[in-house]
């Protein structure tokens, strides 16, 4: 007996932990060719294996090869995996020469005698796996042998692999003769690797898909895909696919708009062939994308199921039907979703199985594909398992950001100690968090193997844990890290994920460490993103007199890094470093050549850096001085993106060239232009002009000062200031026009301080000059502007020009200064006031917390003899609760007995509530002794008497009041018993029980007067002792 071949597979899988191993026997007593059979083992790990076989009796060579190849290919599909145990594996140098040629051997078999279809395509399909370009002879004879309509996909797929140069022209007969669309499109994605003329290759692209192709724009690619017929987005697709194997452009512009295309109808179609197709030719970019299409989609409706349910529409849809028309609306069942899942996985284990390089390309070109949106929330939770003792206890569970990413999973931690896989669901548990800094990543030797790779993941990716893969194998290779160039740390600063930030910060700080200053270095650590990188370079540009301007690229990087701490670093060392005459131009063609290389639409990150350059000049260059070429700055004037025209605009400001010889066209164009950024640098160059050019632009200057835009608004109140000294009429009449618009709605809510900071900077004097009518109108206006104008004029202004009414009345004013400005006028003359106290007592009317405790210490500490009845009445007048507290203060220690009865009188009209107690207090003999104020007072009471479980002390004195002018006098007895009984009606039972008692008190003192009461005698009751009755 000799063992031909032997397989140990292995599965873990929750608590299963099994091996199943498969031997082809040879049994050498036998003389017949039936001498072969396949015999297993299974069983759990460490236990004694059961034994089986899967032929009874003893098969030829070329049979028992095929059963052993199903056997293992089934189990490896259940989710077993090959171990290293048993025969020598296939990355050994001397097994993959026999496994070559034991493939080799079966290839010449399968030509001399007829295998079925199934099994020839199981063996080329191995073969164009393993691209055994041996096999390019024995391919092309077979496929000579097979009409070019009836080759199969897995034919096309072994020529295309393996078949070389020698399988184009069989590739070319099969695409022209095959009756398969799939495979006429699969050979002729083999074949477009071949240049065609550029005639051809358009003729299959409708116009505007071609022409988004041409100038690159995957938003427009995107967009003309979706208004293409939906039988026609497929066949679209697949000659991009084609195309793109040519040309670069094209093939990076269809990878990014492939991210963008979800795996739906009429996509769908495309999207699978694409994938098939890179898979064949280990396109990594296509792979790439097209497997993250379909790793990160959701299936469409449930299989097995028809009609089936279609969440997305709404609706059950015949699945059966709806198969195969050129409209479909439907796609992408869960268990076609499984399978293409499944084979992104085993796309990329076969390669890693076998050494193959493109393992670690494709692998890398579809993990860069994630983005953190791709991920999910981390969920955790705890399951009971029982123990080898036989006990149970809780065992924790989760399932991490990728746990139903399964090729990612399988990537990134298929040796993790914690994970879990589910084969089943093709979804991955976890026991314990993974550990970032360990190697469990799938294939870490072919990883090793490309640290390029490892640093594009590094420096690429945006997902932390595709990211720490790379710095993991980097971090394992010390020679690799240094190697890495000034490029490629700078990569890495500027990467996504803070851990490669600090790797690439670590590195480099440590070559600064031992080694001299390097500006190259410095230079990417200023345009780092980790504030101590920026730290450490400032520190190190500081320690250097001769840097940071000697430097064109450094001095660049720093003039164009919007983060705020360069920025200051930029302006303390414009101030005491300032740059040579040759450095400041070479920095200036730097920088010229960097404006002009600006695509038409920049990105956010191109526009903070330029609007960081654009401040840097302003500090480096106050004036001018900046050596450019009027030529190249007049070129970014007319750039067609405006912060690039903006920045030429500087430039020119900056330098040396006389503007006033600028034509008057362009002037016109600049200040003219649309775009607000561009106006307001035109704004900024007109700075140089001299008076008389300035004037020439007088009108639009004007219009821009207080127009709708904050920022030319801005920019122009220079200029204006520089208008008005020079022309006195314009300075009238920009005071009368900004005035006029400040009382009318402004455009948006920094209009009003423009303005006011415009009239305060260009024309002071005739602000200073405006009468007090117009100070008082704008301070009493309700718009916003106006009273902002108002209050800055009035700092300036004389108490003396406002009566004390209206002092009084800006206590209230919604500007602090205002009501600070009236304050101080008070007590810097309080004679004036206390002679007009029942003007200035109304300052206790302000709204504001800080103007009435300010009243109400001033006004305490008025003398006595102030407090008249009627500056009294200004306070009690008001019916705001703080103010009339104040108000019952004043009355109790400033009213004067004999004020009292006219106070009383204004105070029995006051509507508040809160006054009533304070009126019981008034109520005397002599306060009422007219009878029309007594019948002003029984209005009150019915209000004060009739109130429910409220006021009890003003309710008892009133009725106290009322009791004892009743008693005494006849008339006013009979005018109160209305009220009296409307009492004994309501109110509470103590309420009821004194206005009866009055009722009868009245009764018995004028018994004339009809009262609501009658007396009834008291009923004589006779007692009777009956049988029982006790005393």
């Amino acid at each position: 007996m000799k063992c031909v071949r032997s397989e140990h597979l292995h599965l873990r899988q929750g608590t299963s932990d099994k091996v199943y191993e498969v031997d082809l026997v040879e049994n050498e007593t036998l003389s017949e060719p039936e001498r072969y059979l396949v015999n297993v083992r299974y069983g759990r790990r460490g236990a004694i294996l059961r034994e089986g076989t899967k032929t009874p009796q003893p098969v030829a060579e070329a049979a028992a090869m095929r059963v052993f190849d199903s056997v293992v290919v089934s189990k490896c599909n259940a989710g077993y995996r090959r171990t290293q145990g048993g025969f020598p594996a296939e990355t050994d140098g001397t097994g993959v020469d026999d496994r070559n040629a034991v493939l080799l051997a079966r290839l010449a078999t399968c030509r001399r005698e007829r295998w079925s279809g199934a099994t020839r395509d199981r063996l080329l399909w191995r073969i164009g796996q393993l691209r055994i370009a041996q096999a390019a002879s024995d391919l092309v004879a077979l496929a000579g042998d097979i009409e070019p309509e009836r080759a199969s996909y897995s034919l096309v797929w072994a020529l295309a692999r393996a078949g070389g140069a020698a399988a184009v022209p069989t590739l070319e007969g099969i695409a022209a003769g095959s009756g398969s669309a799939v495979i006429r499109d699969l050979a002729r994605f083999a074949l477009a690797a071949a240049p065609t003329d550029a005639e051809s290759r358009n003729a299959e692209l409708p116009p505007a898909v071609a022409g988004a192709v041409e100038a690159g724009d995957v938003a427009g690619l995107c967009a003309a895909l979706a208004g293409q017929d939906a039988s026609q987005v497929g066949p679209i697709l697949m000659a991009l696919g084609r195309r793109a194997r040519r040309e670069p452009r094209c093939h990076a512009t269809l990878c990014a708009a492939l991210a963008r295309l979800p795996a739906r109808p009429p996509y769908l179609l495309g999207l699978r062939r694409l994938f098939k197709h890179a898979e064949m030719a280990d396109d990594a970019g296509l792979f790439g994308a097209t497997a993250h299409r379909f790793e990160t989609a959701t299936a469409m409706y449930r299989s097995g199921r028809d009609p089936a349910y279609v969440p997305e529409l709404g609706r059950y849809i015949a699945t059966k039907t709806s198969r195969g028309v050129p409209d479909r609306r439907i796609g992408l069942s869960s268990a076609t979703h499984l399978y293409l899942k499944r084979r992104v996985w085993r796309a990329l284990r076969k390669r890693g199985e076998v050494d193959d390089p493109a393992f670690a390309e494709m692998a890398a070109a579809f993990l860069l594909c994630f983005s953190p949106e791709d991920l999910d929330r981390r969920t955790a939770w705890s399951v009971w398992t029982r123990g080898p003792d036989g006990t149970w206890s809780r065992e924790p569970r989760a399932q991490g950001p990728f746990g139903r990413r399964w090729s990612v999973s399988q990537l990134l931690f298929r040796h993790a100690a914690g994970a879990m896989p589910r084969p089943r669901s093709l979804t991955v548990l976890e026991r314990a968090e993974p550990d970032p800094d360990s190697r469990d990543e799938a294939f870490p030797h072919l990883w090793s193997a490309r640290p390029d790779l490892a640093l594009r993941l590094a420096a690429e990716a945006r997902v932390e844990a595709v990211a720490h893969l790379g710095l993991r194998v980097l971090r394992a290779d010390p020679a690799a890290r240094a190697t890495l160039s000034t490029a490629d740390l700078g990569r890495l600063l500027i990467a996504s994920v803070p851990a490669a930030q600090q790797f690439g910060f670590e590195t480099v700080r440590d070559r600064l460490a031992v080694g001299a200053v390097d500006p190259a270095l410095l230079t990417i650590l200023v345009a780092a993103a980790l504030p101590e990188a920026r730290g450490l370079a400032l520190r190190r540009i500081e320690a250097d007199p001769a840097l940071p301007w000697s430097e064109t690229a450094l001095a660049f990087a720093m003039l164009t890094s919007p983060e705020p701490d360069v920025a200051a670093a930029v302006a303390q060392l414009a101030g005491t470093r300032a740059p040579s005459p040759e450095a400041a131009n070479a920095l200036g063609r730097r920088l010229v050549e960097w404006l002009r290389a600006m695509p038409p639409s920049p990105d956010e990150e191109a526009v903070a850096a330029i609007r960081a350059m654009r401040a840097g000049l302003a500090v480096l260059w106050p004036k001018a001085g900046l050596p450019v070429s009027g030529e190249a700055v007049i070129d970014l004037m007319t750039h067609p993106a405006t912060e690039v025209a903006a920045a030429g605009i500087d430039l020119l400001s900056r330098s040396e060239i006389d503007v006033a010889h600028l034509p008057a066209e362009l002037w016109e164009r600049l200040i003219g232009a649309e775009a607000e950024n561009v106006r307001a640098a035109a704004l900024g160059l007109m700075a140089r002009l001299d008076a008389a050019g300035l004037e020439r632009h007088a009108a639009p200057i004007l219009a821009l000062a207080h127009g709708a835009d904050p920022a030319l608004r801005r920019a122009a109140r220079p200029l204006v200031r520089r208008l008005a000294e020079t022309d006195p009429a314009l300075a009238a009449r920009l005071v009368r026009d900004v005035i006029d618009s400040l009382f009318r709605t402004a455009p948006d809510e920094t209009y009003p301080a423009d303005m006011v900071a415009l009239l305060t900077e260009a024309v002071p004097g005739e602000l200073a000059a405006l009468d007090a009518g117009t100070v008082w109108r704008l301070l009493q206006a309700r718009a916003k502007g106006a009273q902002r104008l108002g209050a800055s004029v009035l700092a300036e202004r004389s108490p003396q020009e406002f009566s004390v009414r209206q002092i009084a009345r800006l206590g209230g004013h919604p500007h602090r200064a205002v009501r600070l400005w009236a304050m101080a006028a008070f007590e810097a003359e309080p004679a004036r006031f206390q002679a007009q106290a029942a003007d200035a007592v109304l300052l206790v009317e302000s709204e504001w917390p800080d103007a009435l405790a300010f009243a109400r210490t001033q006004f305490e500490a008025w003398p006595e003899e102030v407090w008249t009845p009627d500056v009294l009445a200004v306070v009690t007048d008001s019916v705001k609760p703080e103010v009339l507290a104040f108000a019952r203060h004043l009355l109790r220690s400033r009213l004067r007995p004999e004020d009292t009865e006219a106070q009383l009188l204004r105070l029995l009209e006051h509507p508040s509530p809160a006054m009533h107690l304070l009126i019981t207090e008034l109520l005397t003999e002599r306060s009422l002794a007219d009878e029309d104020a007594f019948d002003r007072l029984i209005p009150l009471a019915r209000i004060v008497m009739l109130q429910v479980l409220k006021g009890r002390v003003a309710k008892d004195r009133m009725t106290a009041f009322l009791r004892t002018q009743a008693l005494g006098d006849r008339a006013r007895a009979q005018t109160l018993l209305a009220l009296f009984a409307d009492l004994s009606l309501s109110g509470t039972a103590r309420d009821r029980a004194a206005a009866i008692l009055t009722l009868r008190d009245i009764a018995d003192a004028h018994p004339d007067l009809d009262t609501p009461l009658v007396r009834r005698p008291s009923e004589a009751r006779a007692f009777s002792a009956g049988p029982g009755a006790t005393r």
